[in-house]
């Protein structure tokens, strides 16, 4: 939620620094630019849908029809609360008298991203075909009371020793996508809003609950603005 939090007040001072800079006059483009695209996003998983924020920062070409840059995506456990996962004890393992768990599920991506772009509809409308590849690190853990250990020591100890020392993983993943973003501002073409549709593809992650394709072929939709300087 901190993260959250974090985004909304720079969104919110991007728009107001768009309007104050660019609203009396229309500037022409040169040199290179800068774009920033804070958005909400839904990866359609096994039986549910991971909701997380993110946001894609990076610079532009001087004809904006590349961008490169960073980006990022984090699912939260506050935005996921309904999402619980069965962890079955075995081997006679119990935890605090229990043997089957409800667990929740957090996941982060960070990488590098390249993009090309084009627009249409008198400038309008912008088409981006953006291509990342980074690191992707998830994992499931001990909610509510359960996160009380019954011994005093550290919630991730027990986490790790009931999911086999495997309670969570971490890869590398490729992502591809297609966004459309429109601004509906004759003055600020600089502000637009939309989102778009991409394919992850992970390599070498796994974790006790998730096996090696828990995040693997899915489906991730984006929606938010787009801003570009």
């Amino acid at each position: 939620m901190k993260f959250i939090k974090f985004l909304i007040p720079v969104s919110v001072l991007l728009f107001i620094f768009s309007t104050k800079t660019f609203a009396q006059d229309q500037v022409t483009k040169s040199g290179i630019g800068f774009y920033f695209n804070p958005h909400y996003s839904a990866m359609f998983l096994e039986n549910h849908v991971g909701n997380a924020f993110g946001f894609n920062l990076g610079i532009s070409s001087e004809n904006r029809k590349w961008t490169a840059g960073f980006r990022f995506f984090s699912r939260s456990g506050p935005i996921n609360e309904h999402q619980e996962y069965d962890l079955v004890l075995t081997d006679g393992q119990t935890y605090k008298g229990k043997t089957v768990l409800k667990l929740g599920a957090d996941h982060g991506y960070v990488g590098l991203e390249v993009a090309y772009n084009f627009r249409l509809s008198d400038d309008k409308l912008l088409l981006r075909i953006p291509v990342s590849f980074g690191s992707i690190g998830a994992g499931f853990y001990n909610k509510g009371e359960d996160r009380i250990t019954p011994d005093g020591r550290r919630v991730s100890e027990w986490e790790d020793d009931l999911q086999a020392g495997n309670d969570a993983g971490f890869g590398t993943a490729l992502e591809i996508g297609v966004e459309a973003f429109y601004s509906p501002f004759e003055n600020l073409p600089y502000i637009a809003f939309g989102g778009g549709a991409h394919y992850t593809k992970t390599f070498g992650y796994e974790s006790f609950l998730g096996g090696d394709d828990y995040y693997n072929d899915k489906l991730r939709i984006t929606a938010g603005m787009y801003f570009s300087f």
